[in-house]
């Protein structure tokens, strides 16, 4: 059974890149974001008094239709759900559910024999269900500076600055309490832009990836959201460290003193600040 590659962190900070970077091996394949992975952990048991059919149709409604569902650049799971309702009993679980459907997105968008993996930042949310659900995962903590994740988040109009402060403290949190220490790796932000082949080098070789240099500067085809929204914009462009303190543009030194308590004790956690 497939060990999946898990992105977690707070919004904004580099899952996205990350993404194009293991992509562009053709080693590994990772949607667009998929939201619901953790709700449809949480829910399969309240559906084990439905038919195995009914099941796999709960199962693809939850990705066509979540609001971002054109992002996957995908037509229907039709297709899908038609093979997938045949499967015998002995592959008639969520793992293999999930597993078949990330290979099916894989498929879709030109990939084949490869790993699949997952960037959502909505998934911290749902760290210990997921966890307990993939203790065999393996999982990649990114963390940034706080104050340019808010700032971030603010421009791509997500949040405003209090909510998008409690976003990435909550995101944070629910990684440091629920993700399994021997199967994390956690890496920063800023030393990732600032030090890109180093720092990929140590990621491909932790997650069992033959890395490249061309890597990082090769773009896979239909990355769906990258080129929906234009938050991602910059995904497409060389790696550069010019984002970081991008935060002093937009927020000035009074509201980033105004942010909770909870905020500043974990900048200072992360040395940040």
């Amino acid at each position: 059974m497939t060990q999946p590659l898990l992105i977690v962190g707070a919004p904004r900070s580099g899952n996205t890149l990350v993404r194009r970077v293991l992509m562009a091996s053709g080693q590994i394949y990772i949607p667009p974001e998929t939201y619901v992975l953790g709700e449809l952990i949480e829910r399969w048991r309240k559906w084990f008094f439905l038919s195995w059919r009914e099941r796999v149709w709960l199962f693809c409604a939850y990705f066509e239709r979540h609001p971002h569902w054109l992002e996957l650049d995908i037509e229907s799971l039709s297709s899908f759900a038609d093979d997938a309702k045949g499967w015998p009993k002995g592959r008639r679980t969520l793992r293999d559910l999930i597993d078949g459907f990330y290979r099916f997105m894989a498929r879709e968008h030109g990939f084949s024999g490869v790993r699949w993996g997952d960037k959502t930042p909505w998934n911290t949310m749902h760290l210990k269900s997921i966890t307990r659900f993939y203790p065999d995962a393996y999982y990649l903590w990114l963390v940034r500076d706080g104050r340019d994740s808010v700032a971030s988040q603010i421009k791509a109009d997500m949040r405003d600055l209090d909510q998008s402060a409690n976003r990435w403290v909550t995101a944070n949190w629910h990684c440091r309490r629920y993700l399994p220490k021997g199967r994390t790796q956690m890496m920063r932000y800023e030393d990732l832009v600032q030090s890109p082949e180093k720092n990929f080098r140590q990621i491909f070789s932790w997650a069992g990836l033959d890395f490249a240099p061309n890597h990082l500067t090769d773009v896979p085809a239909r990355l769906g959201d990258v080129t929906m929204r234009d938050h991602h914009a910059a995904v497409l462009q060389p790696i550069t460290s010019t984002s970081i303190g991008n935060w002093k543009k937009s927020l000035d030194p009074d509201q980033v003193d105004g942010l909770s308590a909870e905020f500043h004790k974990m900048m200072k956690e992360f040395n940040y600040g």
